[in-house]
């Protein structure tokens, strides 16, 4: 496996596992959650060409391949903070079949490597409190998981 900074090719893959990731999210949430299913399905969220030129430009947004195969990408941007600058990652996906084979630990930990080269000290991710998988991999990694709420308030 190669974990690699996502590049201009990487654009209809990018789109497709976010895609399935979108998908399988929707599943979900039919299943628990009907009135936020409805309100997510509304408001379908696709991976813009420009929305994907924006991760090309963070140098924080990294693609693991499998025999020349892109399978899974971590999504991330700097923040400017209180303490300096953070790295907020937004997306990590992992194509259905190859989950569990290390590739989402390999992508945290370029993540880590990249945000330690450039200085950054923290990296923080929101996670489902649902999501047990995605908290298992981030506690693997090393990251504190804590019980936070977050409050939106939506101007639209």
């Amino acid at each position: 496996m190669i974990v690699r900074g996502i590049e201009e090719k990487d654009y209809e893959v990018f789109k497709r596992l976010f895609d399935q990731a979108f998908f399988e999210y929707l599943e979900f949430l039919k299943q628990g959650n009907p009135q936020q299913y409805m309100k997510e399905l509304k408001e379908r969220k696709e991976v813009t060409r420009s929305g994907f030129n924006f991760y090309l430009r963070t140098g924080s947004t990294f693609v693991a391949e499998e025999n020349g195969e892109a399978v899974g990408y971590v999504a991330s941007q700097r923040v400017p903070s209180l303490h300096g600058v953070d790295l907020w990652i937004e997306y990590i996906v992992i194509q259905k079949e190859f989950r569990r084979q290390g590739i989402g630990l390999a992508l945290l930990q370029k993540l880590i490597d990249y945000a330690t080269s450039s200085s950054i000290d923290r990296i923080y991710a929101f996670i489902n409190p649902d999501n047990e998988p995605s908290m298992r991999l981030h506690s693997k990694a090393g990251f504190n998981i804590e019980d936070w709420k977050i409050a939106v308030y939506e101007t639209k």
